[in-house]
């Protein structure tokens, strides 16, 4: 359906893109994930046609666009601030895509009334947009997207003004949303937590590039590198020290990698770690520098072999040790993660 292929853009002397590529396909929710300032948000804009690129092509439904002018595209783009025009009420709003595309009158109010059902906001079309909340103004914001039927839905931080916890709940609903309308969508976040909730895949970006793209579940589970490890918020990685054939060395012990023997680090996945006696195989012991409590797990942090660990236990295990005891743990096998470079290891 949709298809980037080997895109370049540079403003100035600054490179933002550096041959990117991606492909999307029809009705999958792709999430561009990654820091401030690594071009995502460029990117889409170049997918929109309000950026052109020095090098490469959009591909959509088999045919470039890259000559194709913005209003031609049929292409719906959401922003972060969500650019509702204030002298408009609710409905003049929505239906602003459609008086462009000169929909006649009775069939813009019918499309209307229908996309402000779909998104939760049945008879609000004579609302003023300035005394709305903000979860109501972003169902606006979607509702306006989605009113001219796109081909293509793009959404760059729609949640980002939002408090958290409204965030937590609009995003599930924007993904029922899409799935609803069956659009093909891109969607714009620096939060890991929001691209996991919404995306069928995750475009990690960093530096005009990808680092990793694959589904949520996989992207954090095997994270590529340091660079993904450390943005997803995960921090145990360590150099390798030595190999003894299918076995490294670190910091903290000794583990079985089976692949990638050339491995130059290791993330210890927080979620791989359980309480292990003394002196069993493969244990890392060391002593408790934290230990918070969270409600359904405690977070500790472990000083071993000089190095900090941080892993979740389940608050209902028996016997875990308080701050400055020692503590012995082991690690999974299947969570000793190898990854490329050795930018941002510990140790």
């Amino acid at each position: 359906m949709l298809e980037i292929r080997d895109v370049v853009l540079s403003f100035g002397d600054l490179p933002v893109l550096r041959g990117i590529s991606l492909a999307a396909a029809e009705g999958e929710i792709v999430c561009l994930l990654g820091p401030s300032g690594c071009g995502k948000t460029t990117l889409l804009r170049v997918v929109a046609g309000l950026e052109t690129p020095a090098r490469g092509d959009v591909i959509f439904a088999g045919r470039s666009v890259r000559e194709v002018p913005v209003h031609r595209r049929g292409f719906g783009l959401m922003f972060q601030d969500f650019a509702l025009f204030p002298h408009m009420d609710v409905a003049g709003n929505v239906a602003f895509g459609l008086k462009m595309q000169a929909v006649p009158a009775a069939e813009r109010q019918r499309q209307v009334q229908e996309v402000l059902s779909l998104v939760g906001l049945a008879g609000f079309e004579r609302r003023d947009v300035a005394k709305l909340s903000g979860g109501e103004k972003q169902r606006v914001a979607l509702a306006r997207s989605l009113a001219p039927s796109p081909r293509l839905l793009m959404l760059d931080e729609p949640l980002g003004s939002l408090d958290a916890a409204l965030r937590e709940r609009l995003v599930i609903e924007i993904r029922e949303i899409i799935k609803q309308v069956g659009r093909t969508a891109l969607y714009v976040t620096h939060d890991q937590h929001e691209a996991f909730a919404i995306a069928d895949r995750i475009a990690i970006m960093n530096e005009g590039r990808f680092e990793q793209v694959g589904m949520p579940e996989a992207v954090y589970r095997r994270p590529a590198s340091a660079f993904v490890a450390r943005f997803l918020g995960l921090n145990n990685i360590l150099p390798v020290a030595g190999r003894e054939g299918n076995r490294i060395r670190t910091a903290v012990g000794q583990f079985r990698l089976e692949a990638h023997a050339d491995a130059e680090a290791v993330l210890l996945h927080p979620d791989g770690f359980e309480p292990s006696a003394a002196g069993s195989p493969e244990v890392i012991a060391g002593l408790v520098e934290r230990r918070v409590f969270l409600g359904d797990a405690y977070q500790f942090q472990l000083r071993a072999g000089g190095v900090g660990l941080m892993f979740k236990l389940p608050a209902q295990a028996d016997g875990l040790p308080q701050v400055g005891e020692n503590m012995s743990v082991r690690l999974l096998p299947e969570y000793v993660v190898p990854l490329n470079g050795r930018d941002g290891v510990n140790g």
